[in-house]
């Protein structure tokens, strides 16, 4: 056993044995900090997670077809009046004014249902239909965490996406719907 240690220390074994130790000691360092950061937790009170945006579908009374491509004008906007007293000539007072909500914009891959298009029609022919419908975002497994419930809702616009003989992907309907009021589900 000699022979083979005093063989080492002829041919560099101080600096392999340290290089070694400097391997081990890296090692050792790095699970230390992949096992920290593991269980590293948010503080209480912490910033909550953001919602993932691809991850929804939407409600709509009586019609069936509610997986969308994608959902966008769930909003809310007030009028600004601005209004100055007496002989006040400094800046104007600024007062809420009426509030506006959307319009909800729906697209979707057309399919042989035509329940939007019928919706749409009705409104055409003069008979409009109010509809309440939801927004609901899940989480990754497929579980509701928040719901959007819009009010007095009824379609104003129907499109047929663009057509190209080069394109590839689904033929988009988008429907353009007009509401009332929105307010999230408690």
């Amino acid at each position: 056993m000699t022979s083979f240690l005093s063989k080492l220390e002829a041919y560099g074994g101080e600096t392999l044995n340290r290089k070694i130790l400097a391997i081990a000691l890296t090692a050792i360092a790095s699970f230390v900090t992949v096992a920290f950061i593991l269980n590293v937790q948010a503080p209480l009170g912490g910033k909550p997670e953001p919602f993932i945006k691809y991850n929804f579908l939407v409600e709509i009374d009586g019609i069936v077809e509610s997986h969308f491509m994608e959902v966008e004008g769930l909003n809310v906007t007030v009028d600004v009046i601005k209004f100055r007293e007496g002989g006040d000539q400094s800046s104007p007072m600024l007062l809420p004014g009426l509030a506006h909500y959307g319009p909800l914009i729906l697209r979707n891959g057309v399919t042989a249902s035509t329940e939007l298009f019928d919706w749409m029609e009705e409104t055409v022919d003069g008979t409009m239909v109010r509809k309440n419908l939801s927004v609901i975002i899940l989480n990754a497994e497929g579980n509701e965490i928040a719901r959007y419930n819009v009010y007095e809702a009824w379609p104003s616009s129907w499109s047929l996406g663009k057509l190209t003989g080069l394109g590839v992907g689904p033929v988009i309907e988008e429907l353009v719907i007009q509401y009332e009021k929105f307010e999230p589900a408690s």
